[in-house]
């Protein structure tokens, strides 16, 4: 049987349904979505994640409603090792990098605003929801990762995990990936800068904070690219801890 088509669902509205008689009514967003985009006809077949781990299966029942089976027929557990994306705006490309960052399995984002990001960077939080939702729903991932609000980097305050810094004209420093080899914490983040660098002060907060800067290679990439480079890093170092652990 082939992979069915997914549409996601937000768990408080799940609920409800389990806890009823099965019955999911649609939105008109998402009535359309299924009849003009994924061309869907009554008792035609989907898949509804809630994002959270779960997958059932549906069936359509006409056009304003869906039916979902019992019990869901796939469950994934939260991942051992979570990974965070910061990303400073930017002009251009944030979508972009955002869309593909959660396509590779980044778990969390938080958009930065920071001293020297382009006047004309877009804050867009409505957008880069939709944008994560369609993303969930297209490389079928089951989790959906949680997109933090705008802050600076004096007001983002998270508990004591380790932070990498992209930088591109120091020497001397580690690779981001010579420096995931030496972490063990369940959470880690890779913080992304603005096209125009960071700032003394904002190098500064860097040090004081003890957050660790990495080369990103020997260019200077841009922002959404460099965002990219390390989601797939990230992504790597995860799944190598996970096939050493089932080794061992």
């Amino acid at each position: 049987m082939g992979e069915l088509r997914r549409l996601l669902i937000e768990p408080g509205r799940l609920a409800q349904v389990r806890n009823g008689d099965g019955r999911l009514p649609l939105t008109a967003d998402e009535s359309h979505y299924i009849k003009r985009v994924l061309r869907r006809r009554t008792r035609d077949r989907l898949s509804i994640t809630d994002g959270c781990g779960l997958l059932w299966e549906a069936v359509v029942v006409d056009g304003e409603g869906l039916q979902l089976n019992d019990s869901p027929c796939e469950r994934e557990p939260e991942p051992v090792r979570r990974l965070g994306l910061a990303l400073a705006l930017t002009r251009r490309g944030f979508d972009d990098a955002l869309r593909m960052a959660c396509e590779l399995g980044i778990d969390a984002i938080q958009p930065l605003s920071c001293r020297r990001c382009t006047p004309q960077a877009e804050h867009r939080p409505e957008r880069w929801q939709t944008i994560l939702k369609e993303s969930v729903e297209q490389c079928e991932r089951l989790w959906m990762p949680t997109l933090h609000p705008l802050q600076s980097i004096d007001q983002w305050s998270l508990p004591s995990v380790p932070r990498a810094v992209g930088v591109t004209r120091s020497e001397g420093l580690p690779s981001l990936s010579e420096w995931l080899s030496t972490q063990t914490d369940r959470w880690v983040w890779m913080v992304v800068g603005p096209e125009g660098g960071w700032d003394e002060a904002e190098l500064e907060q860097f040090n004081t904070h003890s957050w660790q800067p990495v080369q990103m290679g020997s260019t200077i990439l841009r922002s959404s690219t460099a965002a990219v480079r390390s989601a797939v890093e990230l992504v790597h170092w995860r799944e190598r801890l996970s096939d050493f652990s089932e080794n061992n």
